[in-house]
């Protein structure tokens, strides 16, 4: 995959593209359904593109920043996994939010990326304040001769699937997070080295540092899963800070993988939250920990059975 960003997505051209637009903070069920139409384009010879943003508009237009459901590495990596052709991260600065709707069209889609299919969702806004809607990017595509694909929103327990609503389900309730997302919550990065302690105990874990970046689950202990050479391994991860363990300790992810041996240090690993076991806490000493891990382990195979 081609991933562009900042400068050089801003002189990227191309042609005969089919385009999906969006944030795509979660890639959520929702972000699927544009997805799908980008991989039937694809099998139709169209190079698949996705065009997003680096920086939110908020965070440009307003000041501060957000935390990702997804950082831009792990998004790049799911759409790469995925088999996306190019993925353009645009630079979102004040010059480019004052362009009026028909410019970013007529420049950027049409111009520089020889647009020909357009996949949004039913509530797409673009361009200076917002103006441009769907009802506006249809009739543009007539006059640029370009489809335009308009997906509507979807809806779980009642709730239109959103990023904003999966951020709130993923401090309160994370098995609906996770359905929301239509695959499991995954933290993706280097394997690093730790303090050995788990070795020491019989649980040798890989560690992977969570970027500050990141918007996160609560702390504690979770049933996941690994993805390793074309495989999924069970395992079990403790997102937190250690606090059992002496010293301070940099929010982690620290995962135990069942029946595997190798070495993983300085590898790129993806990790799969798949549902909360307990919250994170501070046992009195290390024999207790390691009875609670290995409680927690009997407790995750039997759920699974």
């Amino acid at each position: 995959m081609i991933y562009l960003k900042n400068e050089e997505a801003k002189q990227f051209h191309t042609m005969g593209t089919a385009i999906a637009l969006g944030k795509f903070d979660g890639i959520h069920l929702g972000h699927q359904l544009l997805l799908d139409g980008l991989l039937k384009e694809k099998k139709k010879g169209r190079k698949v593109l996705i065009f997003t943003f680096g920086a939110s508009p908020n965070e440009v237009l307003v000041g501060g920043t957000k935390k990702n459901i997804y950082t831009p590495e792990e998004k790049a990596y799911y759409f790469s996994r995925l088999g996306i052709d190019i993925l353009l991260e645009y630079p979102f600065t004040k010059e480019f939010a004052a362009c009026a709707p028909e410019d970013f069209v007529s420049q950027c889609l049409v111009k520089q990326l020889g647009v020909r299919s357009v996949y949004v969702g039913s509530d797409f806004h673009f361009g200076k304040g917002r103006r441009g809607n769907v009802a506006l990017l249809k009739s543009l595509g007539e006059q640029y001769h370009f489809e335009v694909n308009i997906l509507a929103k979807k809806t779980i327990h009642g709730k239109v699937i959103s990023s904003t609503v999966i951020r709130d389900m993923l401090e309160s309730h994370f098995h609906i997070a996770n359905e929301m997302l239509g695959s499991p919550y995954f933290l993706y990065g280097t394997v690093v080295h730790g303090n050995h302690f788990g070795h020491t105990i019989g649980y040798p874990t890989i560690n992977q540092i969570v970027p500050e970046y990141k918007l996160l689950p609560p702390y504690g202990v979770y049933a996941s899963r690994v993805w390793l050479d074309g495989y999924y391994y069970k395992s079990i991860s403790n997102l937190g800070k250690k606090p059992t363990i002496q010293g301070k300790h940099q929010i982690g992810l620290e995962t135990y993988i069942l029946d595997y041996n190798g070495n993983l240090y300085d590898r790129d690993i993806q990790t799969d939250l798949l549902y909360f076991i307990r919250p994170e806490e501070k046992f009195s000493d290390i024999e207790a920990l390691k009875e609670q891990i290995k409680d927690d382990i009997s407790l995750m195979l039997e759920q699974e059975k």
